[in-house]
Parts: C-alpha cells; structure tokens; sequence
C-alpha cells in the first residue's frame, strides 16, 4: 500500500531542482505527481485514496463548471460525453458498429473481390480509415456472437474473412446477445423493487462486453484529455496545490469506477453465465426428448421457462412481494420492463416495418439484423446501416437521439468520414 509517507518521498524525488514558487507546487511537478495518483491509485492506503478522490472531484466540478458556461453545440456536447467517460459512464473508447451489409462489402475489398455497387468507390477508403483509428487506440469494433459465428459456416473463404474482422477488431467483442438481455433485465428487476428510477443502460455499459475487453480497453485507455478547460483549483482542502500553467496542454481525469458496483456486476456476471449454461443442458434435455417423438410442448415449455426461472429466482433474492411469478407479474407489466432497450428497441422497428415496409422488412433486413441492432445500439456511439434501415431506426424513430448515438446510412459516406476525421463523433 502506498501512504503519505510514500507520497512525500516521491514527491521529494520529483522536485529535486525544480524551484518552486512560494508554498506552491510547480507545475511540471503536478504533472508528474498526478500521473502517480492515476498510476498507483489501487494501491492507496485510504486516508490517501481519500486525499486523491478530492483532487479528481474538484477537477470533475470544475469541468462541470465549463460545460455550464458553454453554448449549446458540439464544443459542450464534446465535453459532456468525455466527463461521462471519465466518470465510468461511458465506454471509454467510443464503440463502433457495422450491419452485415457495410461489413461485407469492406470484407469482400479486404479479400481482393468485387464489392457491389454503389460502394465500391469509397469502401476502400472507409476500410482504411476505420484501420487507422483501431491501430490509434481512437475506437473499438467489437465482434458479435452471431456473425463471427456465421463467417464460420461461410465456407472456403470464412478463414480469411474472420483474419479481417479480427483486424478490425483486435479480438475484442461483446457478450452474447443473451447475456446482455440478462444484464438488463437484472438490473432494471432490482430498480423496480428498490423503487428507483429506470436504469441508464449506457452507464452500464460494461454489460455489454466480456471482461477480457473491459479489461484491454481499461488497460490501453487509462485516462482521458481535456483541451483548453479550467484546472484544479489551487487548494485540495487544506492542501495547496498550484494549477498548471496556461501553457499545459490538457488536464488529464482518471476514469474512475466504483468498486460496490464492480461487486455487483461480477455477480450479475456469475448468475448470467450459470443461467446461460443451464439453458444449454435444458436445451439438449429437451431436444433428446424431441428425437424420442415426444410432444412439441415439451419445445415450447422450455423456451417459456427458461424467461422466467431466473427471473423468478431474482425477484425473490431482492426482495421482491409477494414472492413467485405473482409477485413478478407486477415486474413485467411495469415501464420498467417493457422501455429496456432489448426490447422495446426490438418493438419499435418491427412495429415500423409493419406500418412502412408492408410487415416483413425482406431483404432490407431479417430477424438476427434487428436483434443485433435491438441489443448494441444503446452501448455503441456509431452505428452505419444499410440506407433504409437508417431510415427506420434514425429518421422515423429517432433512436439515434434517445441514445445518443450517432447513426449513419452507408451511402452517406461524406458524413461518415467527417465524422472518422479526429476519431470523435461531432454533433
């Protein structure tokens, strides 16, 4: 553990021939001793954990400070998002996403085949710059379950296919759609008897990926910068702390999670893995008993089950009354369930097909399309769609502006590659 007496010897250490001014601490001293809070916080006895959550609220109030200051526009929304990243309420990456449509024809130009026409001229150019800012560390493009598992059963080129969304994606991925599902409706069960508000999937969104890319994106992103805004303000409490000159360049914020919470995912993260392995061995139970003839209901009985069991086990451990599917009823019929983003996205854009594309979307898209969009679009900050798709999920139900997700069709491609320019999704 690292205490006082740690922090002083290596501030000593630091400071040796660097004049202060007065009692202050200089500058490039600051830099340095910051960059060892943010290094080191895990090791920080309490009294100075203490000590180094006081400095990062302080720097967050004073961005606050300047988001309140600002004009409506990109320059505060910039800002806004950023201290939700820095705050662990935000991925702090920005997360992009591809529908099958875009990532075929960047994969067929990745193989050397032809790429189907309007886009062949500039998907070369979308390929590579999505490249680039993945190689920069600037976005993540995380792979999902069902079409890494489809390039698996697409036959003589699927090996070389998966080499280029791995490129893309440096093997990180998010969860089964399943287990997102699962996180959500844990978390929004647990809100609705404790009577709070809905949940904010986003601010979950650690939900959404597996702990080995959490890990890799907490490992490669551990701090965030902040252009041309207010410091620190010069004193911590009793402690005297000297801004850093104009002349700085950034104030850097650690991105800060609260342990309780980590507690409380890893267990969601343990009851939805046992839930997911139980739906397999009940999935083969059953589908043995199809194979002997037996009735279909045995089919459908466990499909209507394997939705409630959990569900039912969950109420009770929280606390839910009266206890039993009774007692969830009231769960289910509540706007707690029915606005979780899992599904209620899903209603939406089917509902939309029905009124504007005559029920079935076609070829514009099929279930898996919709499910995939249903579950990643709150948890992604960039989505490119086939153009009406785009026309459904942004311009008729203007998802993109209840998650704040920027969501572009593939033949805008001039606003796509603005939006790629810095690696920051402008508004």
């Amino acid at each position: 553990m690292i205490g006082n007496q740690e922090i002083k010897q290596y501030l000593e250490k630091v400071s040796k021939g660097i004049q202060p001014k007065g009692n202050q601490m200089s500058a490039e001293v600051w830099d340095r001793f910051y960059e060892y809070i943010v290094a080191h916080y895990n090791r920080l006895d309490n009294e100075t954990r203490a000590y180094a959550d006081e400095i990062f609220d302080q720097m967050e109030a004073s961005i606050e400070e300047k988001i309140d200051s600002l004009p409506e526009g990109r320059q505060k929304k910039g800002l806004s998002r950023k201290l939700c990243m820095v705050r662990g309420e935000r991925c702090p990456l920005p997360v992009l996403f591809l529908d099958i449509t875009v990532l075929e024809n960047i994969m067929r130009h990745a193989l050397g085949q032809a790429v189907s026409h309007p886009y062949a001229a500039y998907t070369e150019a979308l390929y590579d710059k999505i490249l680039t800012l993945v190689k920069a560390g600037k976005i993540i493009y995380p792979e999902n379950s069902f079409y890494t598992e489809a390039l698996y059963q697409a036959g003589p080129h699927s090996g070389r296919a998966i080499e280029v969304m791995r490129r893309l994606s440096h093997g990180l991925s998010f969860r089964h759609s399943q287990a997102i599902e699962d996180f959500q409706v844990f978390r929004a069960l647990r809100s609705f008897i404790n009577g709070n508000k809905h949940i904010a999937c986003r601010k979950f969104w650690k939900d959404a990926f597996y702990k080995e890319t959490v890990d890799t994106i907490r490992r490669e992103c551990p701090f965030i910068v902040f252009d041309s805004i207010p410091s620190i303000p010069e004193k911590i409490g009793e402690r005297a702390i000297e801004e850093p000159r104009s002349g700085c360049s950034s104030t850097r914020l650690r991105i800060r999670y609260d342990q309780a919470s980590e507690r409380d995912e890893q267990q969601l993260q343990q009851q939805s893995t046992r839930h997911l392995r139980d739906l397999v061995r009940l999935g083969m139970k059953y589908q043995k008993q199809k194979e002997k003839r037996q009735t279909q209901q045995h089919i459908s009985g466990f499909w209507a089950g394997q939705k409630t069991d959990l569900a039912v086990a969950l109420w009770n451990q929280y606390g839910g009354e009266p206890e039993g599917i009774e007692g969830l009823t009231a769960f289910y019929e509540s706007e707690h369930f029915t606005a979780l983003p899992a599904f209620a996205i899903k209603r939406d854009i089917w509902n939309a097909f029905s009124v504007y594309h005559a029920g079935y979307p076609g070829k514009l898209a099929g279930p898996a399309d919709i499910n995939i969009i249903s579950y990643l679009l709150p948890y992604t900050d960039i989505m490119i769609l086939n153009s009406r798709m785009t026309g459904i999920v942004r311009d008729t139900l203007r998802l993109d502006a209840k998650f704040d997700t920027r969501i572009y069709s593939i033949d805008e491609y001039d606003q796509i590659m603005n939006a790629m320019k810095e690696g920051i999704w402008p508004d």
